[in-house]
């Protein structure tokens, strides 16, 4: 069975109201100190991201300062409190065990069932080193440790002993456990949660998720009841709609899985890997289900660019195969944007360029993000720059490259963004000319 790993972004939209609400809301009891140092943190974080969005600093760079917050962060709650502040709320420890969460790369499991994993390289070097994903590396600048992350959750369970109907306190427990992989201690702090939180159906998916993991990462029985409950909740609740998608795949209800999946893209963030890694699930389903998968695949996902629609699918509706692999896995050229669309974007927009495979997959095999500023920008595609290890260039001979201008700066294109296609190229090709002369409906 395959695992595959969503991105933070997928669990900050899935979860971010359970884990910031100590910190964006506070608790009346907290003492004036602990809300001084939790809205420093969040002003020096606010200026990072603003710092990065307007290419003042680059992305090392912000990786940097960030776990620099981080490290500041965890050395003032090792601190010890004044004897005034020891009968103050949960709120200090659990706003920071938010603000490390929702900043350190937390998995989410889905199952495809297939024998190639489909985990971006960084995790697939991780897991085979034997990490998991609540380990720090240890060339990170000031890492957090598992070790740091436990002495929080410890903090925040005595403070809960002393209030144990706090049901978004055990939300937090169970969800600091489940990044550390622990997850029979995650059940038992997702059972004492959802008892006294019922009907939050963010809540249900994740404990369905860390039981599935307990029994084998299946989601069947049990699990599926609570995926089950959540959608009654909620049925646009991503992670609930992203899990039942998976337990139809394993029951090989390719439709199923294929509507759920795609549902959940609707409904899911605007996050590139996060989208990619669903309609790869899609693509399976696709194949394995036969065409009719793949017409409802096709119409969640955005309209064919004109020099790829030819291409976009083989005769009668039946899913290209890969043909044989290219050498060289790279593609370079350059991408202007027409004079007559200058106005219309600003230096500080997002450039994505990317190849896509002339026949097959219509997902990413390499992207590169830049900014309007870069161009006319001579670009080097290659495997290096793959979305997934069994996507890339090197799998396939022909290629269309394009380019597209977000204002968002979404990967996925929306009304307003300006892009160009490249004619179909073989891979290897260089010299390949693209220009920015379309605006996307």
């Amino acid at each position: 069975m395959t695992i595959f790993v969503l991105s933070a972004a997928l669990l900050l939209a899935v979860g971010l109201s359970f884990l910031l609400w100590p910190l964006l809301h506070g608790s009346g009891r907290a003492t004036g100190r602990d809300r001084a140092i939790v809205s420093l943190y969040r002003d020096q974080l606010r200026e990072l991201d603003s710092d990065r969005a307007a290419g003042t600093v680059s992305d090392d760079q912000y990786e940097a300062g960030r776990h620099d917050v981080e490290r500041r962060l965890l050395e003032d709650i090792a601190q010890p409190a004044p004897a005034s502040q020891m009968t103050r709320s949960k709120g200090w420890t659990a706003a920071a065990i938010s603000l490390l969460i929702v900043t350190l790369p937390i998995g989410l499991y889905l199952k495809l069932g297939t024998p190639d994993a489909i985990v971006p390289g960084a995790m697939q070097e991780q897991a085979s080193s034997g990490q998991g994903e609540g380990a720090a590396g240890e060339n990170a600048p000031h890492a957090i440790t598992p070790e740091q992350v436990q002495a929080m959750i410890d903090q925040l369970i005595k403070r809960l002993q002393q209030n144990p109907d706090d049901g978004e306190g055990w939300a937090m427990v169970a969800r600091s456990y489940s990044y550390l992989r622990k997850f029979p201690e995650a059940v038992k702090a997702y059972e004492k949660a959802s008892t006294l939180v019922p009907n939050d159906s963010h809540l249900l998916a994740d404990y369905a998720d860390a039981l599935a993991m307990t029994q084998g990462k299946s989601l069947t029985g049990a699990p599926m009841k609570l995926v089950q409950r959540a959608l009654a909740i909620d049925p646009k609740d991503v992670k609930a709609l992203a899990l039942a998608g998976s337990e139809a795949f394993d029951r090989k209800d390719y439709s199923a899985a294929i509507g759920y999946w795609d549902r959940a893209i609707k409904a899911g963030p605007p996050d590139p890997q996060f989208a990619e890694q669903l309609h790869a699930g899609i693509e399976e389903a696709s194949r394995l289900g036969g065409s009719p998968a793949m017409a409802a695949a096709q119409a969640a996902e955005p309209a064919t660019p004109p020099a790829m629609a030819s291409a976009a699918t083989a005769p009668g509706g039946a899913v290209p195969t890969k043909t044989a692999p290219a050498e060289g896995g790279s593609v370079k050229g350059r991408v202007e944007l027409s004079p007559a669309l200058a106005s219309r974007a600003s230096p500080t927009d997002t450039l994505f360029v990317f190849a896509r495979a002339a026949q097959g997959p219509r997902m990413p095999l390499a992207l590169m993000k830049r900014q309007v500023k870069d161009l006319p920008l001579e670009f080097a595609l290659d495997d290096s720059m793959a979305m997934m290890p069994s996507l890339k260039l090197s799998n396939y001979s022909s290629v269309v490259i394009g380019a597209r201008v977000s204002k968002a700066g979404d990967a996925m294109p929306a009304s307003g963004d300006l892009q160009g296609f490249s004619a179909p190229v073989k891979v290897g090709a260089a010299g390949i000319d693209v220009k920015i002369d379309q605006v996307v409906p």
